[in-house]
């Protein structure tokens, strides 16, 4: 094992601060423990020896002791694990998998009746499929179903499992959206699962919300602000913005039910250059149709790997532009967690819950002698798309780009297996990182088509550590200032 302390050290302006990676903990300690807990390794001789000039011995010997005795309680260990997902072969796998499917995605259709700019599938983006003619037969979707209910049977979630229609754009096929769920009734099982789909807003016709409503069915909308930057991407084949059509439908649905567009009605934003987060809030959060459900917002940003969409951009200006208005942001977070008014936080919340959700409810227990380098995330088990064609993926953000099984054969264990095993070695170094229980990384972020991208690794693990050294700093300066800020995260669900 090795003797120097597993631990990230930094400093707000009044504290000294050290992360400690084994037992998750964050200690605020003095100077001197600061200066020489690095040094620990090398003995109390060297340290005073290197820094007698700056502290007396006494003080040294104090604190060399207080750390000795910290370490007999596991504090500031040089224990390191090994990276591994506990997956050894294709039976492990087989076992694994064998219940507890929480969601199945279904790709109805590869085309779309609007042609977004930005879209994974617009034709910008290297490893990614394009607009297409496939559909999904009712016969692909019903094994499909078939297989989500004995692979989601004995599912402990306290959320219902989901199945999700996806595309494209699913409401083209809306005709196979119904046949699914008529099909799952006559199961006798429809109230066992929660359904939904994500939608570009253009088809919700009365009969689309009709049945909707009826059938309690969740939708997310793709809306990216106001009607300027909405339509500067979102437009249809002859370019023509969508904003106005997806309003009047959203009116509708309203009107139609205002119970169920409060709770079944969410938001997928996507924001683009040039960033303008006031018209966004303004959207969300003063509009009259839709600052009711301003809280079901999830907010993403436009993909740089490997695509095209930004050659008519300045990238590193805009990359520029919006770390000046992000900075802004949680400029604005900070200040209302420590004075009590996160209640009238808008956009930050959505941008900045996770991260510091992450930081105070971390598990506070010492690291096993194996860590996961996936999470939370089960491959086959959190989420198992399935393409026009019924061929298995890991999820749609990944897409097509990993098969896992169909649905004939069902899942293909000794792929899955040699997944883990690959993705265990090229995490491997992971074991040296101190951001390690607090990173959040995927598949999706360091792929290029099935392989794994070692460029796009160290792009990332720079990032991760940058944003959260950030955020460890950040949280340290709120606690100072107010010590119960965080209670307001009490209730919250995170998924």
């Amino acid at each position: 094992m090795c003797n120097t302390p597993f631990i990230k050290k930094f400093k707000t302006d009044n504290c000294s601060y050290i992360y400690d990676v084994n037992s998750n903990e964050i200690f605020r300690v003095n100077e001197i423990i600061y200066d020489t807990i690095d040094l620990y390794n090398k003995g109390l001789d060297f340290i005073v020896s290197k820094l007698r000039n700056k502290y007396n011995r006494d003080d040294l010997v104090k604190y060399f002791n207080e750390i000795k005795r910290a370490r007999k309680k596991n504090f500031y260990s040089g224990f390191r694990p090994d990276i591994s997902s506990g997956i050894k072969s294709a039976d492990d796998a087989k076992y694994l998998l064998k219940t507890g499917l929480k969601q199945i995605i279904l790709d109805l259709t590869t085309r779309c009746n609007l042609r977004c700019k930005y879209c994974t599938f617009s034709g910008h983006y290297l490893y990614q499929r394009t607009h297409g003619n496939s559909d999904m037969t009712f016969d692909t979707a019903k094994k499909a179903i078939d297989f989500f209910i004995e692979k989601s049977k004995n599912n402990q979630n306290e959320e219902s499992p989901a199945v999700t229609f996806y595309g494209g754009e699913p409401l083209l096929r809306f005709d196979l959206i119904k046949d699914v769920i008529e099909l799952i009734k006559t199961y006798g099982l429809y109230e066992k699962y929660q359904y939904s789909l994500t939608t570009n807003g253009v088809l919700l016709t009365d009969e689309v919300i009709e049945y909707f409503v009826k059938n309690n069915i969740s939708i997310l909308v793709s809306l990216d602000g106001e009607k300027d930057q909405h339509d500067r991407y979102r437009v249809f084949n002859n370019g023509g913005g969508t904003f106005d059509k997806i309003m009047r439908n959203l009116r509708n649905v309203k009107k139609y039910s205002k119970e169920y567009f409060e709770r079944n009605i969410s938001f997928n934003a996507v924001i683009t250059p040039p960033y303008d987060f006031d018209k966004f809030i303004g959207l969300f959060y003063k509009n009259k149709l839709l600052s009711p459900i301003k809280h079901k917002i999830i907010i993403n940003f436009v993909d740089s790997y490997a695509t095209t969409f930004f050659d008519e951009h300045n990238l590193v200006n805009e990359r520029k532009e919006l770390s000046k208005e992000m900075n802004k942001l949680m400029d604005r977070y900070k200040n209302a967690l420590i004075n009590g008014t996160y209640e009238k936080l808008t956009i930050e919340k959505h941008l900045f819950l996770e991260y510091f959700y992450n930081i105070s409810f971390r598990l506070k227990k010492m690291l096993d002698k194996k860590f996961p380098p996936l999470g939370s995330c089960v491959i086959g088990r959190r989420r198992l798309f399935v393409n026009t064609a019924g061929k298995f993926y890991m999820c749609e953000k990944v897409g097509e780009n990993y098969e896992i099984g169909d649905i004939d054969k069902g899942f293909d264990y000794i792929r899955i297996f040699n997944f883990y095993k690959k993705y265990d070695e090229f995490f491997e170094d992971c074991k040296y990182c101190w951001a390690l229980r607090l990173c959040k990384k995927c598949f999706n972020n360091v792929h290029k088509k099935e392989t794994l991208c070692k460029k796009r690794k160290e792009k990332l693990c720079e990032k991760i550590k940058k944003n959260i050294e950030r955020n460890l700093i950040t949280y340290c300066e709120i606690i100072e200032k107010n010590p119960n800020a965080f209670e307001v995260f009490k209730g919250v669900k995170m998924t």
